[in-house]
């Protein structure tokens, strides 16, 4: 069994234990790129801390790209992020290096290693072209998500009653990431759509 997947099992375990009715979020003038950034008082001058339960190695990545940056800032856009958690990058490069690499900044600079290239590929994948808040992802189990990066994510609704949904991606071999409880709907409802945290890296392709 892979690390990334006992990982995983204490993460659905803590999904599972919470409260069961995901909360009507709140309207919010703020974009997703205003969310993603909103922590920074806390980072160091890199944008990286020690907290790896937030957002800043996607947010780092996503700073590459000025289109994704514009995209995230539009508030006229239409998008839902499935944003990766910190430690999910680090569960990352574990299963592609074999490393357990200990800090924020080396597990972006691994990240940014594998190429500008596939790292926006993976970005992409993340991001689909449609407002989709928590409440209508509990109802769509089955559901094929086209995203930006033009391949396909599963929605498979665990538990409607326990609020768990994991997004089935294109690696048929990998634990599939679920959606945090904690983090649906963060930051409420966007001005240009809305971002669900996620315990792993989605895949795009079979690795």
């Amino acid at each position: 069994m892979k690390f990334h997947r006992l990982l995983a099992l204490p993460i659905a375990g803590i999904i599972g234990l919470s409260a069961c009715t995901v909360p009507e979020p709140a309207a919010s003038p703020n974009t997703i790129a205003d969310i993603l950034l909103s922590d920074a008082a806390g980072d160091d001058a890199d944008g990286f801390d020690t907290n790896w339960y937030d957002f800043d190695i996607v947010t780092s990545a996503v700073l590459l790209f000025p289109d994704l940056v514009a995209a995230a800032s539009n508030p006229e856009a239409k998008l839902t992020v499935f944003a990766p958690n910190d430690r999910a990058f680090q569960v990352l490069v574990y299963d592609l290096t074999g490393n357990w690499v200990k800090s924020e900044q080396d597990v972006f600079d691994a990240v940014a290693g594998l190429g500008t290239e596939t790292v926006k590929t993976v970005l992409t994948y993340h991001i689909i072209p449609a407002a989709v808040p928590a409440a209508a992802a509990l109802q769509a189990n089955g559901a094929e998500l086209t995203t930006l990066q033009g391949g396909k994510i599963t929605v498979n609704v665990v538990s409607e009653f326990l609020a768990q949904i994991r997004l089935q991606d294109l690696d048929p071999n990998a634990t599939d990431p679920g959606i945090i409880y904690s983090k649906f709907n963060v930051g409420g409802a966007l001005a240009n759509g809305y971002i669900h945290g996620i315990s792993l890296v989605l895949r795009p392709l079979d690795l």
